[in-house]
C-alpha cells in the first residue's frame, strides 16, 4: 500500500518552517504506525506536502515481509535520494521492517539516508528528526553526480513488544474509514514467517485504550472501523482477566460508536461459540454492526504441508470451523490466503489444495508464491522449489479462486445492499465523473477486494441503499435506490 502521493498540503492556521513528505509501503498494520509518526511530526511543526513537492524531510516506512516488498522499498529509497541529489529535499529517513529485515547492511547499500529507524524505536521518530545528523562531505557519484555523504544514525533496538503510540496519529485513509491495531507482534512462529523476529512476540492493546481511540476515530467522522494485528483472534489472551476478542467485540457493539466494525487477520484457533456469535449478530438499531466478514488466512490444505510451516490446525479441523462459520452466520464473506510452492510441496498436495479450495468457495482470496526469508525455519529447507514451479502453481491457484469471486459477484446481481460511499469515480482524462462513486458493502474491505461503482447523488461517507445491477470482472455496478436516506 503506497501513501504519500494523493495528498495536499495540510495547512495550519500558523506557517510552519518545517515540511515533509511521507510514503507508506506494505499492510495495514504498517499504515496505523505511518499515521502515528505522521501525527508526531504535526505536533512538532512540521507541514506535510505532496510526495513531489520540495521538502526538508522525506520518510518512507518500508515493509521488509518478502523480497517484492523490500524491492519496493529499495526503489523508493533510490528515488528519495535521488530527489536529495537534485537539491529538492534536504534529509531521508527510512523507517519500518526493512531495517530489521536487511540490517546495518543498508548504511552500505544506501549511504545518503540520514537516519534509519527500525520498528522499536518508531515512537521516538521526532525526538530522531529533530537531531538529524549533518553532511560531512558531497563526493562525485560514479555518474559523476554529487552524492551527499552523512554520517547516519542507526536505531535498532529490539525489545520483547513494541509500544504503542497511537494516540497523536492523523489518518491517512478516507476520512469515513480506519483501522484500529488492536494487538502488536506474534507468538505462532510459522515456519515461513519473518514477523516474529521484526515486530516482536505478540501483546495486546488493553481494551479501554482501544474504546479511547475509537471514541476519537468516531469524533472525527470515521463509520467503519477495521480491526487489525498480526492475528486479531488472540486479542486478550495476554491480559488480566482472560479477555477474548469476542468480549472486545461485544463491548464495542454496544458503545454503537461506529456504523461497522470490520476484523481482519484472525487466524483459525480460538473460535468459541461466543465469538462466532459476534459476527452472527444481526444489524440492530443502536449497535455497532460487527460485519459477517471473516478473514481467515488458512496458508494450505494438506496437513504435512501445514505441520512443516508450522501451523497450529489441521485440515479436519479447519473445514470443521468452516462449517460452523456458515452454519451460524447468515450472508457470510469468507476471505482466506493461501502459499503454494513451499518446500517439499508435491504436486498432489498442490492438486489438493485446488481441490479444497474449488470445495470451499472462498468468496475473497490471495494467492501468493513461497518465498523463502532470511532466517526462517522454512528458509533451510533443502527440498526448495524451483521458481518456474511456483509461479505455475500459483497462477492456476489464482484462475481457481478469480473464478469463484466472479461467480459470488454474478450471484449478487438483483440484490439490495447498504453501500458505504468511498470516492468518485475519476474518468479517463482525469475528471470526476459526474453521480458515479465508488463504494463497498459489508462484502468489500477497502483496498484489498473489489468494490461497487455505484450511480447516487450521495457524497463520500455517506451509505445508501443500492440494487446491485450489473458486474464488471469481479466488481459490482449498482443504482442508490433512496436517494433521499442514509441507511442506518
Amino acid at each position: 500500500m503506497r501513501r504519500g502521493a494523493g495528498y495536499e498540503a495540510i495547512r495550519m492556521k500558523k506557517k510552519k518552517s518545517k515540511t515533509f513528505c511521507f510514503v507508506s509501503l506494505g499492510c495495514p498494520k504498517n499504515l496505523v504506525d505511518s499515521e502515528s509518526m505522521f501525527g508526531i511530526l504535526l505536533s512538532q511543526g512540521y507541514e506535510l506536502v505532496s510526495e513531489d513537492h520540495p521538502a526538508d524531510l522525506v520518510l518512507i516506512n518500508t515493509c521488509g515481509f518478502i523480497a517484492d516488498a523490500r524491492e519496493e522499498a529499495a526503489a523508493e529509497i533510490t528515488r528519495a535520494l535521488q530527489r536529495k541529489k537534485k537539491g529538492e529535499v534536504s534529509r531521508v529517513v527510512v523507517c519500518g521492517c526493512l531495517i530489521p529485515a536487511e540490517g546495518e547492511k543498508l548504511l552500505e547499500r544506501f549511504p545518503g539516508v540520514d537516519a534509519w529507524v527500525g520498528p522499536f524505536d518508531e515512537p521516538r521518530i521526532g525526538e530522531i528528526t529533530g537531531t538529524l545528523p549533518t553532511i560531512t562531505r558531497v563526493v562525485p557519484s560514479a555518474g559523476g553526480e554529487a552524492l551527499p555523504v552523512v554520517q547516519p544514525s542507526f536505531h535498532h533496538h529490539r525489545r520483547r513488544t513494541l509500544p504503542f503510540f497511537d494516540k497523536v496519529r492523523l489518518t491517512l485513509t478516507q476520512p469515513h474509514v480506519a483501522y484500529l491495531k488492536i494487538a502488536e507482534g506474534c507468538d505462532r512462529f510459522c515456519s515461513y514467517c519473518a514477523i516474529p523476529g521484526i515486530r516482536g512476540r505478540f501483546v495486546s492493546k488493553p481494551m479501554e485504550v482501544i474504546e479511547e481511540e475509537l471514541d476519537t476515530l468516531a469524533e472525527s467522522g470515521v463509520r467503519e472501523v477495521v480491526l487489525i494485528a498480526q492475528e486479531t483472534t488472540f486479542w486478550g489472551s495476554d491480559l488480566e482477566g482472560g479477555y477474548h476478542l469476542a468480549d472486545l467485540l461485544r463491548r464495542l457493539r454496544e458503545k454503537n460508536a461506529v456504523d461497522w466494525i470490520r476484523v481482519l487477520y484472525a487466524y483459525p484457533t480460538g473460535w468459541n461459540e461466543d465469538l462466532i456469535a459476534q459476527f452472527a449478530a444481526p444489524k440492530t438499531p443502536g449497535q455497532t454492526w460487527v460485519l459477517p466478514y471473516i478473514d481467515l488466512p488458512l496458508q494450505h490444505s494438506c496437513d504435512r504441508i501445514l505441520k512443516r510451516m508450522n501451523r497450529q490446525t489441521g485440515c479436519a479441523e479447519t473445514k470443521e470451523l468452516l462449517s460452523r462459520l456458515r452454519e451460524s452466520i447468515p450472508d457470510l464473506v469468507l476471505r482466506s490466503t493461501f502459499i503454494v510452492g513451499f518446500p517439499g510441496e508435491t504436486e498432489e498436495e498442490f492438486r489438493d489444495l485446488l481441490a479444497f479450495v474449488r470445495h470451499q468457495r472462498f468468496q475473497r482470496c490471495g494467492v501468493f508464491a513461497y518465498s523463502a526469508e532470511k532466517g526462517t525455519p522454512a528458509a533451510a529447507f533443502e527440498d526448495q522449489i524451483d521458481p518456474e514451479t511456483k509461479q505455475r502453481r500459483r497462477e492456476e491457484l489464482y484462475k481457481v479462486t478469480a473464478e469463484i469471486s466472479r461467480r459470488y459477484a454474478d450471484s449478487r446481481v438483483g440484490t439490495r445492499a447498504d453501500v458505504l460511499v468511498d470516492a468518485p469515480v475519476i474518468d479517463k482524462e482525469g475528471g470526476i465523473a459526474e453521480g458515479m462513486f465508488l463504494g463497498r458493502s459489508w462484502a468489500e474491505a477497502p483496498d484489498i477486494d473489489p468494490v461497487i461503482y455505484l450511480t447516487t447523488d450521495a457524497q463520500p461517507g455517506e451509505m445508501v441503499s443500492a440494487e446491485i445491477v450489473l458486474t464488471s470482472d469481479l466488481d459490482l455496478i449498482a443504482a442508490d435506490t433512496d436517494l433521499s436516506s442514509d441507511a442506518p
